[in-house]
């Protein structure tokens, strides 16, 4: 009785026939998240395309059949990391009603994606190489489109009349964004909550003083 070959498990494997759309839509999610590995790791312009198709396991035609480039990998890998941020920032908001909780609970869950190590959105947003390139146009997009969660937050708030809102939300997240350089945890040490909550009362006290009479222009 003759045996049949058993499959190998190993090595890369051809995605160019046919399979379902579902099936079709788990592979790219794959090759999306160990593309933004390799870019979180080596940054932009060190990865290349056989490397991240070596990564997910699959061959490089076959890459090429989810992403006609790597640049077009790479804008996907950003949109969808913000996108995630996003989506966890409003959700930790919308467990409150009061506008100053709802911002608390916000730079909350922004400073744990910003301090984890497997988040993707900082390194990816701070990768010089592509920023300075021409996708910077479709990065700034999307994240224009992040920075639209703080807008309807900041907007929401009681402020000052003198006070520009939009200086106002740059500020907060430049601010919230510094925090991973310097943060690191310690006991006795302010967790990130009670760090969120120190930058919110900053922000909270400057911003709700009693006007003087004098309007600020527009930024």
């Amino acid at each position: 009785m003759k045996k049949g070959k058993s499959k190998s498990s190993a090595g890369p494997v051809d995605t160019q026939k046919f399979v379902e759309p579902e099936e079709t839509e788990n592979r790219r999610q794959e090759i999306i998240r160990f593309a933004g590995t390799l870019f979180k790791k080596s940054g932009y312009e060190q990865v290349g395309m056989r490397e991240i198709a070596a990564e997910a396991g699959i061959f490089a035609g076959s890459l090429y059949h989810h992403f006609p480039s790597k640049r077009a990998l790479f804008v996907e890998v950003h949109k969808q990391a913000l996108a995630n941020n996003a989506t966890r920032i409003e959700r930790a908001a919308s467990a409150f009603t009061d506008p100053w909780e709802r911002l608390e609970a916000a730079c909350a869950e922004h400073l744990e994606l910003q301090v984890n190590p497997e988040s993707l959105s900082n390194p990816l947003m701070n990768d010089t190489a592509a920023l300075q390139s021409d996708m910077r146009k479709e990065l700034v997009r999307e994240r224009d489109r992040f920075e639209q969660v703080y807008r309807e937050l900041v907007d929401a708030l009681p402020l000052s009349p003198e006070i520009d809102r939009h200086v106002y939300r740059i500020s907060l997240i430049s601010q919230l964004n510094s925090v991973a350089l310097w943060y690191r945890p310690r006991a006795g040490r302010l967790t990130l909550p009670e760090i969120a909550r120190q930058i919110v009362m900053i922000f909270k006290g400057t911003a709700t003083r009693k006007p003087t009479g004098k309007k600020s222009g527009k930024a």
